[in-house]
C-alpha cells in the first residue's frame, strides 16, 4: 500500500491560493453579468387607475364598459393648470383592435383639492373568432401649463391606461340589426345604391305601361268585316266625297260680295249673256249664305221654300233682310228658268240695295238690332 504524504508548508500554500483566485474570478463574472441599475422614470402628475371592466364574458354586440379613474392635483394655487386632451382620447380614434370603441361618458369630480375624473368606455368585439382577448392599452395625453402661458407652448405628456381580459364565447347575439366596424374597409357605395334604386323605380312601371298600350292597340285594331259590306262602306265613302262641302257663313258672304263686285261693273242695258251669268253665281251665293245663316233649311230646298221659310221666322230686323235677299233669290231663279235671266234696270242701283242688306246681317249690326228690339226701339 502507498501512501502519500504532504510535508507541510510546501503543498497548501499552492492549492488555496488556486482555490481563492477562482472564487475572486467567478465574483467577478457574476457582478458583470448582472443588468446596470436603472432609476425608475419620475411619475408625472395624472395618475391612472383602470378598474375591473364588465363583463368579462361577451357574445357578438355586447357592450363591454371599462373605467379608467384619472387623478391629478389642482395646481391653480401653485400658478400651474392641467389641462387633459380630451379629443386625443374619442372612442373613434382609440388603437384598441380588435375591440372598437362606441361610446363615452365623463364624470368629473373635484375631492379635497384633486380631480376625479371617470372616462368610462363602451367596446364592442369585432373579431368573429372565438377566444380570450386583451383589450390593449392607450395613452391619456395631457398639458402642465403656467397659468397666462400659450397652450401652444406646453409639453404634452402622457400616462398609460391598464389592459383588461375578455372572454369572447359565442356568435348569437338578440339585436336585430347589428351595426358594428368591420377591419375591412370595402368601401362606400351609398351613390351606387342610390342609381340602382331610381333605374329600379324607373324600370318598375314599364311592363304595365307595355300591357296599357298593347290593351289600346288591341282595342283600336278594326274588327275584321265581310267583303259586301266593305264595298258598301266604299260606296259610301266615294259619294261622300262627291257630296261638294257646304261653305261658312263668311265664305258665301265673301262670294256675294265678288257677285256684288261684277253686278256694280256691269253697265245699263247689258246683254242677256252678261246679266245670266252674274245671276247664275248670285243665285249659288245667296243659296250658301241661307244655309250657312239658317239651320233649319236643307240643301234639296227650293228657292220659293227657302222664301216661304224666311216669311215664318218671327218679326225681326234680320227677317226683313233676309227677306230682300230671298226676294232677289226668287227673281234671279225664275228669270234663269223662263227667260235666261231677269232683267235689271240699274247694275249699280241694284248692287248697292243688296250690299246694304248684306250689310245689315253682320255680327256687330244683328247685335246692336237686337239690343234696339230689347229696350222698345
Amino acid at each position: 500500500m502507498i501512501r502519500t504524504l504532504s510535508m507541510p508548508g510546501t503543498t497548501r500554500t499552492p492549492r488555496t491560493s488556486v482555490i481563492a483566485l477562482s472564487v475572486l474570478f467567478l465574483v467577478s463574472a457574476a457582478a458583470r453579468a448582472q443588468p446596470p441599475a436603472v432609476e425608475e422614470a419620475p411619475t408625472g402628475p395624472v395618475r391612472v387607475e383602470t378598474l375591473e371592466l364588465e363583463p368579462t364574458v361577451v357574445k357578438t354586440g355586447d357592450l363591454i364598459t371599462q373605467r379608467y379613474r384619472l387623478r391629478f392635483p389642482d395646481l391653480v394655487a401653485g400658478g400651474q393648470e392641467i389641462i387633459i386632451l380630451e379629443d386625443r382620447v374619442a372612442p373613434e380614434a382609440l388603437p384598441v383592435h380588435p375591440f372598437e370603441g362606441v361610446s363615452l361618458s365623463v364624470e368629473k369630480d373635484l375631492v379635497d383639492g384633486e380631480y376625479i375624473w371617470d372616462f368610462v368606455y363602451g367596446f364592442r368585439l369585432v373579431d368573429p373568432n372565438k377566444m380570450t382577448y386583451l383589450l390593449p392599452n392607450f395613452s391619456f395625453y395631457y398639458l402642465v401649463r403656467d397659468l397666462g402661458e400659450e397652450i401652444e407652448d406646453a409639453e404634452v405628456q402622457q400616462v398609460d391606461g391598464g389592459q383588461g381580459l375578455v372572454r369572447y364565447v359565442t356568435s348569437i347575439t338578440d339585436e336585430p340589426l347589428l351595426d358594428i366596424r368591420d377591419t375591412i374597409e370595402l368601401g362606400a357605395f351609398a351613390g351606387r345604391a342610390t342609381f340602382f334604386q331610381t333605374l329600379g323605380w324607373a324600370v318598375a312601371p314599364l311592363p304595365l305601361l307595355l300591357w296599357f298600350v298593347m290593351l289600346l292597340r288591341f282595342a283600336r285594331k278594326p274588327k275584321a268585316v265581310s267583303l259586301e259590306k266593305q264595298q258598301e262602306a266604299d260606296e259610301l265613302a266615294r259619294l261622300e266625297a262627291q257630296v261638294p262641302v257646304q261653305p261658312s257663313i263668311w265664305e258665301a258672304r265673301r262670294a256675294i260680295n265678288r257677285e256684288l263686285k261684277t253686278l256694280q261693273d256691269l253697265p245699263s242695258g247689258a246683254d242677256p249673256e252678261q246679266l245670266a251669268g252674274y245671276e247664275r253665281g248670285m243665285v249659288l251665293a245667296l243659296r250658301d249664305y241661307f244655309l250657312a245663316d239658317i239651320p233649319e233649311l236643307v240643301p234639296g230646298d227650293t228657292s220659293l221654300e227657302m222664301q216661304r221659310h224666311i216669311s215664318g221666322l218671327k218679326d225681326s230686323h234680320r227677317r226683313e233682310v233676309l227677306g230682300v235677299l230671298a226676294e232677289r233669290l226668287v227673281a234671279y231663279q225664275r228669270g234663269l228658268e223662263t227667260d235666261g235671266a231677269a232683267p235689271i234696270d240699274s247694275p249699280p242701283l241694284e248692287a248697292d240695295v243688296l250690299a246694304g242688306a248684306l250689310a245689315k246681317l253682320r255680327p256687330h249690326v244683328r247685335l246692336l238690332n237686337n239690343i234696339k228690339s230689347l229696350v222698345g226701339r
